[in-house]
């Protein structure tokens, strides 16, 4: 079962038979941002959820395993199905850019301007607006005790408002959703975006990123009971991702038979996989490990299916607003937590114990620039 003491959960659950427990929403603070966007890789057959519940049978089996599901357990607020396409479609569809390109992006190295030359109306506004997640253990969360936001991104954030600010509270914050990300900077709804936000060549197309702070793997996620053990175990399971991830472009690459639950965020994942509605969650390892560590149960499985870095998300430059200051000014606050050893003490404090001691901050490698 979830253990809310880690996280707070967005999916509000309706009446039904099955015996798990009722989950509680945690009351959020700030403005919450909705929208829904599904994008694939390739074309699937979404379908509209049932009114009743998400599997059609009482009884499935799934690699020699009898899977239990109460007949009107309800899936998760939002969600959508998608069957694999037929092999016809799946060759002939085409695919979106959606390649990792860390190696070829080259951010605006910092600069030796002050925060009040390089974001002048976000050092006169006395705060900065950051998008981040209040669902992702480990991450980006709400502690349901204190009712504070924690985890490794928001840690992030706050050492950013500290070298702006030189106070790490400065900060409004705006919980958003993956599919809500890029519009959230594209609007000027927030300032940056720090939420597991992965470089690659769709999005630069749309957004400006700093140097990568944080590197992770695909992994997959699954029962202990099971007997899934890799990619190969996932003929025709059930997986879940979220919209307009990474994963809802690629994961049909990883599990290319595998019917697809597509929900609004990773919590919902856990939940429609506690309730055997799904068999296995695809995701990074940084994702999933604050996933497996709400629920014993559960375990990553299978080598790494690919790699990607995350990044603070920045509205590119236009005519009427020029953002490359912000750019220097977040790659300046990344510089310093990497030299005087906060990146170190955030990573093994959140995510060292889960995903292991290896973890080092990644060097940048900056734009060339003509002197001036």
């Amino acid at each position: 079962m979830i253990r809310l003491p880690h996280t707070s959960l967005r999916f509000r659950q309706r009446a039904h038979t099955s015996a798990r427990p009722q989950l509680q929403p945690q009351p959020h603070t700030r403005r919450n941002y909705r929208s829904s966007i599904a994008t694939a890789i390739i074309p699937l057959a979404i379908f509209p959820l049932a009114a009743c519940s998400g599997i059609s049978n009482s009884h499935r089996e799934h690699n020699g395993i009898d899977i239990s599901v109460a007949p009107f357990t309800p899936t998760p607020d939002g969600a959508t199905y998608a069957n694999p396409p037929d092999e016809a479609s799946a060759s002939q569809a085409p695919r979106p850019d959606t390649t990792t390109d860390t190696d070829a992006y080259a951010p605006l190295a910092p600069d030796n301007s002050t925060p009040e030359e390089r974001i002048p109306d976000i050092v006169r506004r006395g705060r900065i607006i950051v998008g981040v997640s209040s669902s992702l253990n480990f991450l980006g969360f709400q502690d349901p005790s204190s009712g504070n936001l924690e985890g490794f991104d928001v840690s992030l954030a706050r050492e950013i408002a500290r070298d702006i600010f030189g106070d790490p509270e400065r900060i409004d914050f705006r919980f958003l959703s993956s599919a809500e990300r890029v519009d959230a900077l594209q609007h000027g709804n927030v300032d940056i975006v720090v939420r597991t936000m992965t470089i690659d060549r769709e999005r630069r197309a749309k957004v400006a990123f700093s140097a990568p702070y944080l590197h992770a793997q695909a992994r997959i996620l699954a029962s202990t009971s099971s007997s899934i053990q890799s990619a190969d175990d996932l003929r025709d399971a059930t997986v879940c991702v979220t919209k307009d991830s990474t994963f809802q472009h690629n994961a049909q690459v990883i599990a290319p038979h595998s019917r697809f639950l597509i929900t609004n965020d990773w919590s919902d994942c856990l939940v429609a996989m506690q309730q055997h509605q799904v068999q296995a969650i695809i995701s990074d390892d940084s994702i999933l490990s604050g996933l497996a560590a709400q629920d014993s149960n559960t375990h990553l499985v299978g080598q790494p299916y690919g790699s990607s870095d995350y990044a603070v998300g920045i509205a590119k430059s236009t005519p009427g607003k020029n953002t490359d200051g912000l750019v220097r000014q977040v790659n300046s606050t990344l510089m310093r937590i990497r030299s005087d050893g906060t990146w170190q003490r955030l990573y093994d404090k959140w995510l060292g114990k889960y995903l292991g001691d290896s973890g080092v901050p990644l060097e940048p490698t900056y734009v060339q620039e003509e002197p001036q």
